[in-house]
């Protein structure tokens, strides 16, 4: 079974604890069970008011939920809502090991939960680097009320064309053969219909954005695409880009309400 080999590519999982505000959820696997952190953003003086929106977040090769931020629900302040942040396999108590098939169904199963615990009101899944595989995946099968995406990543273009050779001593094509087709990128753009907001970093060197621009070119739904400055990595946004970026995430959310449809 090759997949465990591969998939160390591009996890770097970690079961240590880490303290968190956050409320944690178990969503039950055939494999075991995956972790989610919820956490609210209240409108400043608001008091426990029922969310209006709901975000499911997917983080990139390390990241963990526990300490994952609010983005994008904090860039639409005057909105109650709230954040579900998803740990992927290996990761937290989300049961491993580090898998790309797991990942792709524990993916779609937080997107199920979610769907059903948000009864209608509008629901945005959001990715960043390795975890835009993940989002394009659940918006693809599911449907969302809105996506947004940061530095694309489609990884079997990735690899074949601009890594050919592995830290593993793995050939580019078996590497790519083994990326399941669930967490295919541009075909998953080719089925979404949900508006979609990209964010392209200009000095991105991990996902060059001629790379990005593919999954942009096959995407079936309306997308904005705001160009920010920084690498693939940056957590700040630079004042202009931040501005854009929250502007167009208050057109997303009013096209996500049911009455502006």
């Amino acid at each position: 079974m090759i997949d465990p080999i591969v998939s160390r590519l591009f996890f770097r999982p970690s079961h240590r604890y880490v303290a968190s505000q956050k409320r944690e959820l178990i969503v039950s696997a055939a494999w075991g069970e995956v972790q989610i952190w919820r956490e609210y953003h209240l409108p400043v003086g608001a008091l426990r008011n029922e969310p209006q929106l709901f975000v499911l977040r997917f983080l990139g090769s390390r990241g963990r939920a526990e300490m994952a931020t609010l983005d994008p629900a904090n860039r639409v302040p005057q909105v109650s809502s709230e954040v579900w942040t998803v740990n992927a396999p290996g990761f937290g108590r989300t049961t491993g090991p580090a898998s790309l098939l797991r990942y792709a169904d524990s993916a779609l199963l937080a997107h199920e939960a979610l769907l059903k615990y948000a009864a209608g009101r509008p629901v945005w899944v959001t990715g960043k680097s390795l975890g835009t595989t993940a989002a394009m995946h659940v918006c693809a099968m599911l449907g969302a009320s809105g996506l947004v995406v940061r530095n694309a990543m489609p990884l079997r273009e990735l690899i074949m064309r601009r890594y050919a050779w592995w830290n593993l001593w793995l050939p580019a094509w078996i590497v790519a053969r083994n990326v399941p087709r669930a967490l295919d990128t541009i075909a998953n753009a080719a089925r979404c219909h949900a508006t979609a907001l990209f964010l392209m970093s200009r000095d991105d060197r991990v996902v060059p954005l001629s790379y990005q621009q593919r999954v942009i070119d096959a995407y079936a739904g309306p997308t904005e695409v705001i160009s920010v400055s920084g690498g693939h990595d940056e957590r700040e946004l630079h004042t202009a880009d931040e501005c854009a970026y929250r502007h167009a995430l208050a057109q997303l959310h009013a096209s996500s309400l049911p009455n502006e449809k």
